[in-house]
């Protein structure tokens, strides 16, 4: 068992489970309400992450991210085997875990922090 949680688009919830049922989840993906799993570590923060996205007959979007938004990175992969395997070692801590992958930076929008307006005092 992984110290993981997996959520997926379907409001299904695993935690710490085995790297077989990683694998059943990504691998069903595709398909209308069901594209992603997102999997995060248990005593992290929540802006550390990594999930998967795939639509039926296109590569399957990996993304990690490392806490701010300048730290999200994704990649393409064309199966879920593969995904799960770079899926499995972030979520087992393995040093050089996303070796493998070509991975790039996404350029987020940043929220801004809302400003009070002096005059009116909201």
């Amino acid at each position: 068992m992984m110290a993981i949680r997996i959520q997926t688009e379907r409001d299904e919830s695993y935690e710490r489970p085995t790297r077989g049922t990683l694998s059943q989840l990504v691998e069903r993906i595709g398909a209308d309400s069901d594209h992603f799993v997102i999997v995060e570590r248990l005593t992290a923060d929540p802006d550390v992450y990594i999930q998967v996205w795939h639509d039926a007959g296109d590569d399957y979007q990996l993304e990690h991210r490392d806490g701010s938004a300048d730290r999200h990175f994704q990649a393409y992969l064309p199966t879920a085997a593969e995904v799960v395997e770079v899926m499995a070692r972030w979520a087992r801590q393995e040093k050089a875990w996303d070796l493998g992958p070509t991975w790039r930076r996404l350029d987020l929008p940043v929220e801004e922090e809302p400003t009070l307006d002096a005059r009116t005092g909201g």
